[in-house]
């Protein structure tokens, strides 16, 4: 059962040697200025990362700001406590005596495909 990782961490003896190695490349003086460049980079990454994070939660707040002022389910229900208002309006007025309307004539439409009927009168 023993795996060999690609990418494993080193131990004491790889790490030795590999810092002696770097100390071979780039000399004594030249690996302080290395680890300054390596630093500034971190904390431009640690603050490029604290800025996009930033930007996420005021996009947040700003949409829950939306969120908020369209809340679709408070329409909903101010809706449904509107229309219950009105309808029990309409029943108070239901108990006054209403007029009846006379129910409109219903129109008779005539087939196309039959002729339509000659009329005498017409001289």
């Amino acid at each position: 059962m023993n795996q060999v990782l690609l990418f494993g961490m080193p131990g004491g003896g790889e790490l030795f040697i590999i810092v002696l190695v770097i100390i071979m490349l780039f000399g004594s003086k030249k690996i302080p200025e290395l680890a300054r460049g390596l630093g500034k980079g971190m904390r431009e990454i640690k603050n490029a990362t604290n800025d996009i994070q930033r930007e996420i939660r005021e996009g947040s707040r700003e949409i829950n700001a939306v969120k908020d002022v369209t809340n679709v389910e408070k329409q909903v229900k101010d809706m449904i406590v509107n229309d219950k208002a009105e309808k029990q309006e309409e029943n108070t007025k239901q108990d006054e005596p209403v007029e009846e309307k006379e129910s409109p004539k219903p129109i008779q439409r005539s087939n196309p495909y039959t002729t339509p009927p000659k009329n005498e009168e017409i001289s």
